[in-house]
């Protein structure tokens, strides 16, 4: 097998690469390979930002989500919508130009790809119905489907896959919101390992049963890439991370770290990948701050939130479970293998990751892609003149005035970095909004508004926010031109 690729849906950074002793097999892998804590398609705020589906289509494609528009879930009279693979026709999705150079793949529970197409090897869809309300019933059953083409795959599968599982609710252990707001010493009841435990039990069997279908596969009808994808990472976070080095989501992580090891083992890849789409982070990292007042008075929903004992914070759900976490900005990219040096990646975003992922088979990038291959390679490389060199990147320097609150700012620094591609951001704000600002590690400084000069920055932007409609960009007000 050439390549060996596991998507693990919001598998943060923090844990992965600041614990190792935890995850061996990731360790193995980051020891003797490439690895970067790079740049996802996140805003910092916790409303408006991007979805997982519009994250994973850019790594499929190298499209930005702006270019591709891939959605996230869509809502009709029928239920939801997700977004089905033939969306990806037009844009050129990395299995389709693996294809092309005659590299057969089998993609396994793909998101984005419910209704699966013909391509060379095959693709096994993983279909769920998710639940968006408190209802007594807390599991999700999962379908698989096939294209015509690969109704023999489904020889591989000895049983049906276990439900995706979602968490109590509120309700269910004999607490309302409003309680818990109340007395947050409560909340300490609902936040413990044992509420979640059944969660950890059902992502094992859930490794388990793609483990032992893509290993009878793939002796009977092998590829040569192997992808598979799981969404259960991105739960276990939302609905367990109530406190530092959790011991829930580590023991999620433990379980991921040993299935790598095992398929690494059976199938003895030439190369192993291991990303995220992005990480994930308690509602206080949107506002940390040394000031409890100034941190409060900066979160928008502070008055609709749950602010625990131990300082995080927590929202109810629209499914009725307790929710403790946002998307973080940072996601997980591990590369190691043939031709692969072992390098940490310092500038890496999600955009890289598909010219990077075809450059390690050696195949030409498509043109309309605006990002890089990442600088992890031992010897020449395909595609030359897309290679990132960090030491030869030339930055700008960009001052971004702040105008709104605190929430809408950093939105707005975020939309900018994500398209303001080696700048250097500084926020010009108030003064004391600094340690928030500067938590963002998008933000390069911060200047009070009453200390600056605007010809010390090549360019100078503001933020421009229409409550009626919700758009939010920055307006570029100067640019430098000595």
């Amino acid at each position: 097998m050439k390549a060996f690729i596991m998507a693990a849906d919001a598998l943060t950074p923090e844990y992965v690469f600041d614990t190792p002793e935890l995850f061996p097999n990731i360790y193995k892998l980051i020891k003797n390979g490439a690895s970067s804590a790079y740049s996802s398609y996140v805003q910092k705020g916790y409303a408006g930002s991007y979805t997982s589906e519009q994250n994973w289509a850019s790594i499929y494609t190298g499209l930005s989500p702006k270019e591709h528009m891939i959605g996230a879930v869509k809502y009709s009279g029928d239920g939801v919508i997700y977004p089905q693979m033939s969306e990806f026709d037009n844009f050129q999705p990395f299995w389709q130009i693996l294809n092309r150079n005659g590299i057969t793949v089998g993609l396994w529970s793909a998101d984005c790809c419910d209704d699966p197409v013909e391509i060379d090897g095959y693709v096994i869809a993983s279909k769920y119905a998710p639940i968006f309300s408190p209802t007594e019933n807390r599991e999700a059953p999962r379908e698989i489907h096939v294209c015509d083409k690969d109704r023999n795959m489904l020889n591989f599968l000895d049983r049906s896959p276990p439900p995706r599982l979602y968490p109590n609710t509120l309700k269910q252990l004999g607490y309302t919101f409003e309680q818990l707001k109340a007395n947050p010493s409560l909340a300490n009841n609902v936040a413990n390992e044992k509420n979640f435990q059944a969660m950890i039990d059902n992502f094992n069997d859930e490794l388990d049963f793609w483990f032992s279908a893509m290993k009878r596969a793939q002796k009977e009808c092998p590829v040569d890439v192997m992808y598979l994808f799981t969404p259960t990472t991105d739960i276990l976070a939302h609905f367990t991370l109530y406190s530092e080095n959790n011991p829930v989501l580590i023991k999620a992580y433990q379980l991921l770290d040993k299935y790598i090891g095992d398929f690494v083992a059976e199938f003895n890849p030439e190369m192993t990948i291991l990303m995220s789409d992005h990480g994930q982070q308690n509602f206080i990292d949107l506002v940390k701050c040394s000031d409890p007042i100034t941190q409060k008075e900066a979160f928008a929903a502070h008055d609709q939130v749950l602010w625990m004992e131990n300082g995080y914070i927590a929202f109810e759900a629209k499914n009725g479970g307790l929710l403790f976490t946002t998307h973080s900005l940072k996601g997980v990219f591990i590369a190691c293998g043939k031709n692969i040096k072992n390098t940490k990646i310092n500038e890496m975003r999600t955009v890289d990751i598909y010219p990077t992922l075809l450059e390690m088979f050696g195949v030409n990038i498509p043109s309309g892609r605006s990002g890089f291959v990442v600088d992890i390679f031992k010897s020449d490389i395909v595609n030359s003149g897309r290679l990132l060199e960090e030491n030869k990147i030339k930055y700008k320097s960009v001052a971004l005035i702040q105008t709104h609150e605190v929430s809408v700012t950093d939105i707005i620094v975020n939309e900018l970095y994500i398209h303001k591609i080696f700048a250097k951001i500084t926020i010009v704000g108030q003064k004391k909004y600094e340690e928030i600002f500067c938590n963002n590690p998008r933000v390069f400084d911060f200047v009070p508004i009453e200390e600056f000069d605007a010809k010390k920055y090549d360019e100078v932007y503001c933020g421009f926010f229409n409550k009626s409609s919700g758009e939010i960009d920055s307006l570029l007000l100067r640019v430098c031109l000595t």
